[in-house]
């Protein structure tokens, strides 16, 4: 054999041997123990890194695994950090698991950038994926509810597509635009792309509550920032999920409306009490019940015909995440489906994300984040010419009487002078809506030199929307087949609109370390551009309803109109971090605007912002209590925010400084009516910024080897010169213009608890948080004039939309009682079994000067409490949602009106007073009279307590074994029932959800429970 053969046989020999090596499999055993008590650790994954081969620590906290003679044994459980220990030949390997201080390290998402949470000087609070995973949410508003002190959302809607939430942050702070600001992946957004994001795509949440947190965000921070951020690709082998979920939605709540019999009873009954004879015979009310007559003597049930929709709701969701040392990926689709407890009502949602992190070399780094979102909506539609919306549809079937058949004998609709609702659900009307959203960003982070990192980025954002509105025509006939009136006109009316917005912008960080010195500091400018155009078009008269096309109907009637505008935000901003040892905490921050909003004098504004920690268990003089109190963190911070959004009434004043004319100002002109403009809203060139000056004071401490939690916080938030339009005088001769008139002071306390353990196989885990606020109006102009509208104040001294009323004593019983009384002449004659309202002046007449603060419908307390247990492969959470010292009232049809085809009485009305039923609260029915309906006069009688606690969502979810698992190639898999609002205990009308409108009329989609099964699969 020559030499170089020889050779390269011992080298293949070598190798061989080096693998056998490699490759051989020693036995390992050993006990697992926790540092915390020294107890033995059951349930404890060992497994081999790099591979799915893995065990379990049994109840003595022992395991066995064969190992690579060089693997890595990787050790962990929840509550206790992950440990890798290299096998190197051991046999035996005894390990201590140290309790988890994740609570400290976990990092916070904050203003451009992010933070170790045991650094944190200001009031910031947030979720993670985990607690939204699973739950069949249709946005992310939704899912935030109750998750969080201090941040109040109100869910009252149900419709599909029209279900988030108004969210509010430490109160109302404002007489306008009240929406926090919203910041995706770093994209300046608003809520509509906040529930434009599929839940399922998002990794955590943060919410910047304080002024400090949140100054470096300037203009438009006042009402707070919400920070998400989405998944992102890690190193490692590709990982696909998929989840799915399936469920069923139905009402937490409708009216409970009377049958016909009942309605003809009490119709009777209340006509009688206006001094007017029973219209209804006993025989005709026996009729009415009995159902011989049907067409005659109906009892049609309105709300079941038209709840009827299949409630179906499904959701699909596919993910892919992995990379190399250089680049990582995260790429999703998904697709969500939902059909309304109503026919004809639909949303959909269609996601599709990719984000990438790349390394360019040592120095450079660079990443993108794309996303895309088609969300489409359908409703049905009204003819009725006065209001077209499905708000009318709903409100017809909560005001038609069960006396009016849904259809006659001859097949015909039957029908009141407004129509009949199910005519038109059934008919080929429609509201299409289609949103499309496309967000992105891409930029780079460059090192300088260490620690200087230069990190430029240009986001992007189209939104546009496409609505396609058509109402056909009905014609309705009488029970002997003739014309009953005229048909509507059928007409269609298509919009569509437009948003860009192109964000550049640069940051400049630097972190130095010296000693036990840290510092950081942050530079940034940005720029905004927004671009918006509207355009729509209507035509009336179709040849028939089967067109809904524009140009197949005539030109006569048609109409077009157009709209656009452009807004400009430059800005400035940084921020300064000190710490020393991690003990004494200091950060600074400002940022100075400027707006296209505000005329150039008043065009910028600066806002800045100061915290300070001091973390006191790093003392030494602490050392004894370590044991027992393992972090001590005092904090405070104080910080000034802006406001140029300018939202009143439901009117967005754009460039309120300049004077503008409005189209539309027809006038005659030689017997002929022509189109003009003029100017409409007065102009105000001297309009700044609103200004919210917060102070806060915070505590943060874990107890019990960190297993319990605990965050406080009090503060005092005020918000000077509000953007409003108070009123004026009819000479000025326009509508009154935007001034920076009024204040508003918001205070209050957050609590947060947390507590989790395990024992053996059994894991628990509770948590709470709890707000209290309290919301004061403390000035309304040079003349603080109260602004009231309907049942409603804004007054100083009160919070912001008080309900405002008469203080009801009693009933009246007696003429003369009524003789005794004030003067109360309040829409018909009083008489007994009227409502009677305190003289709170004591001039012997009741009129608006009696009427006094009846409770605000913003909840002066809001909680919100988690449940979990864990037991092996099973796992259960509950989780509770609720409000407490809030006021609501309803009127109209939801409480119940009398009428003989209009008005259909609730079971509240059975009880009324009459001269046989005088032990009773509830007044005598009225069908014209005025003085007892809460919609005329509004009174501490009809505005109730609205407190409540609902279980949110509770969830049963059972884990396939990981050795079951690995057998059928798979990581995980999951299966699990969810429940959506299954239960609400509350004190307000049983029939009416205790989150429903303010004021609740009849207009609105009800709130809905959810009943799903899903399954979680990762490859």
């Amino acid at each position: 054999m020559n030499k170089f053969y020889k050779k390269e046989f011992y080298l293949t020999g070598l190798l061989l041997l080096f693998s056998v090596i490699g490759f051989a499999q020693v036995k390992v055993t050993g006990v697992v123990k926790g540092s915390d008590n020294g107890q033995t650790l059951p349930g404890v994954s060992v497994s081999i890194k790099g591979t799915s081969t893995g065990v379990v620590s049994d109840k003595d906290g022992q395991y066995a695994i064969e190992v690579p003679a060089k693997g890595t044994l990787v050790f962990s459980s929840m509550g206790y950090d992950v440990q890798e220990i290299k096998t190197d030949g051991k046999t035996v390997i005894n390990v201590m698991l140290t309790s988890s201080v994740k609570g400290l390290n976990e990092v916070v998402v904050v203003g451009y950038g992010t933070q170790k949470k045991a650094n944190l000087t200001g009031a910031v609070s947030g979720i993670t994926s985990a607690q939204i995973e699973d739950r069949p949410v249709t946005g992310v508003t939704n899912a935030l509810e109750g998750t969080m002190s201090g941040v109040t959302i109100v869910s009252n809607n149900g419709q599909p597509g029209k279900d988030a939430g108004a969210i509010n942050i430490r109160g109302i702070g404002t007489l306008n635009n009240t929406n926090p600001l919203i910041v995706i992946d770093g994209i300046i957004s608003t809520p509509t792309d906040m529930n434009a994001i599929n839940p399922d795509d998002i990794d955590n949440v943060s919410v910047l509550k304080d002024a400090a947190s949140s100054s470096i965000y300037g203009s438009r921070a006042a009402n707070g920032v919400i920070a998400i951020t989405t998944k992102k690709g890690k190193k490692g082998t590709s990982q696909i999920t998929y989840s799915d979920y399936f469920g069923k939605q139905s009402a937490t709540a409708l009216p409970d409306y009377l049958p016909s019999w009942q309605a003809a009873t009490l119709y009777n009954q209340a006509r009688v009490n206006e001094g007017g004879t029973a219209l209804y015979t006993p025989q005709q009310i026996q009729t009415f019940k009995d159902g011989s007559d049907p067409f005659n003597y109906p009892n049609t049930n309105w709300l079941g015909l038209f709840y009827n929709g299949s409630g179906f709701q499904q959701n699909h969701y596919l993910g892919v995440n992995g990379g190399n040392d250089k680049t990582q990926y995260a790429f999703s689709v998904g697709y969500f489906d939902q059909d309304g407890i109503t026919e004809k009502t639909n949303t959909q949602r269609y996601t599709t994300r990719l984000n990438l992190n790349t390394k360019v070399n040592d120095k450079l780094s660079a990443y993108a984040n794309i996303s895309y979102t088609y969300q489409p909506l359908t409703e049905p539609q009204s003819s009725l010419s006065a209001d077209q919306s499905f708000s009318q549809v709903i409100r017809q079937i909560n005001r038609i009487s069960p006396i009016i058949p849904v259809t006659y004998a001859n097949g015909d609709y039957g029908h009141i002078s407004d129509g009949n609702p199910l005519a038109w659900v059934n008919s080929p009307s429609f509201n299409d809506q289609n949103a499309y959203n496309l967000q992105g960003i891409a930029g780079a982070d460059w090192e300088i030199v260490k620690g200087l990192h230069l990190k430029p980025s240009l986001a992007y954002k189209l939104a546009q929307n496409k609505n396609d509105n058509f109402v056909s025509s009905i014609q309705y006939y009488n029970p002997d087949g003739s014309a009953s009136g005229q048909a509507n006109i059928s007409n269609a009316t298509d919009t569509y609109n437009s948003t860009t917005v192109v964000t550049p912008q640069v940051i400049l960080d630097y972190g130095l370390k010296v000693g036990d010195h840290n510092f950081k500091a942050l530079a940034g400018y940005s720029q905004e551009y927004t671009n918006y155009y509207t355009l729509s078009g209507y035509r009336q008269g179709f040849l028939n309803n089967a067109l809904s096309d524009l140009d197949v109907a005539p030109t006569t009637g048609e109409t077009s109109t157009s709209d656009s505008y452009e807004q400009a935000l430059q800005s400035v901003f940084g921020r300064v971090n000190y710490d020393y040892k991690g003990k004494y905490l200091i950060e600074g921050d400002i940022r100075d605007d400027g707006s296209s909003r505000f005329a150039p004098n008043n065009r910028w504004g600066v806002f800045p912002g100061a915290s300070a920690g001091w973390r006191i268990s790093e003392e030494d003089f602490f050392a004894p209590l370590k044991s027992a109190v393992q972090n001590l963190k005092l904090r405070g911070s104080w910080g000034q925010l802006g406001n140029q959004n300018i939202t009143v009434a439901g009117t967005n004043y754009l460039y309120p400084y300049i004077p503008t004319v409005s189209a539309g100002q027809n006038y005659p002109f030689g017997g002929v009516v022509v189109g003009g403009v003029a100017p409409v809203n007065g102009a105000n060139t001297d309009i700044t910024w609103e200004t919210t000056t917060e102070t806060d004071l915070g505590l943060d401490a874990d107890f019990l080897n960190n297993k319990l939690s605990l965050t406080a916080d009090y503060y005092i938030k005020n918000t000077t010169g509000i953007l409003y339009n108070l009123p004026v005088g009819g000479t000025y001769g326009l509508l009154p213009p935007v001034q920076n008139t009024s204040s508003v002071q918001n205070k209050g306390w957050e609590f947060g608890l947390t507590y989790h353990n395990r024992s053996g196989d059994f894991s628990y885990g509770v948590s709470g948080n709890i707000s209290f606020v309290k919301n004061t109006v403390t000035s309304l102009g040079p003349s603080a004039s109260p602004v009231i509208n309907g049942a409603t104040i804004t007054k100083v001294g009160l919070p912001i939309n008080s309900f405002w009323g008469y203080q009801s004593t009693g009933l009246f019983q007696t003429a003369a009682q009524v003789s005794a009384h004030a003067t109360q002449n309040l829409g018909g004659p009083t008489g007994p079994g009227d409502l009677i309202y305190k003289d709170q002046n004591g001039d012997g007449v009741i009129d608006g000067n009696d009427k006094v603060y009846l409770g605000s419908n913003f909840p002066k307390t809001t909680f919100g409490l988690n449940l979990n247990l864990g037991w092996k492969q099973l796992d259960l959470t509950a989780f509770f949602q609720g409000a407490a010292n809030v006021q609501n009232m309803i009127s109209g049809a939801i409480l119940g009106q009398n009428g003989n085809a209009v008005g259909k009485p609730t079971s509240a009305l059975l009880d009324s007073w009459s001269p046989t039923n005088t032990n009773t609260d509830f007044p005598r029915l009225w069908i014209n009279y005025a003085q007892n309906n809460p919609s005329s006069n509004p009174s501490s009688f009809w505005v109730r307590n609205a407190s409540y606690v609902r279980l949110k969502n509770v969830q049963l979810g059972y884990t396939l074994p990981k050795r079951w698992a690995d057998a059928i190639g798979i990581s995980k898999l999951r299966v699990y029932y969810s429940g959506q609002n299954l239960l609400t205990f509350t004190s307000f009308y049983k029939w009416v959800d205790p989150e429903a409108p303010l004021g609740e009329s009849g207009y609105d989609y009800p709130q809905v429970k959810i009943n799903t099964i899903g399954l979680n699969v990762t490859f």
